[in-house]
């Protein structure tokens, strides 16, 4: 099986809500370690940050749509915009079959 591919698009630089707000590039950078550790090979997932790579291709695109962000794809496919809530974001791993390591 090949792995699903996850990309998060954001500034990274932006802040997140909270009491402890943190910048989305820390926030982002969690979730990675944690969907790794939880999902192993099954899936791959890759980060543009906007001020790192603003001329990145998929990025452009993206801006160039008016989209909101951050941004999330799934196999190339946008599914969440203007957040990520994780929640649905493990509903949609399961619906796509991701089984965490150790189940």
């Amino acid at each position: 099986m090949n792995p699903l591919e996850i990309i998060i698009i954001a500034n990274g630089d932006e802040k997140s809500c909270g009491a402890e707000p943190l910048k989305l590039k820390t926030q982002i950078n969690y979730l990675r370690q944690g969907m790794r550790l939880a999902y192993g090979e099954q899936l791959v997932v890759e980060f543009i940050d906007l001020n790192q790579t603003p001329v990145h291709p998929l990025a452009q695109k993206l801006v160039d749509e008016g989209r909101l962000f951050p941004l999330l794809l799934l196999n190339g496919e946008v599914k969440f915009e203007g957040g990520i809530p994780l929640l649905a974001l493990k509903a949609l791993l399961d619906q796509a079959g991701l089984v965490p390591i150790g189940n």
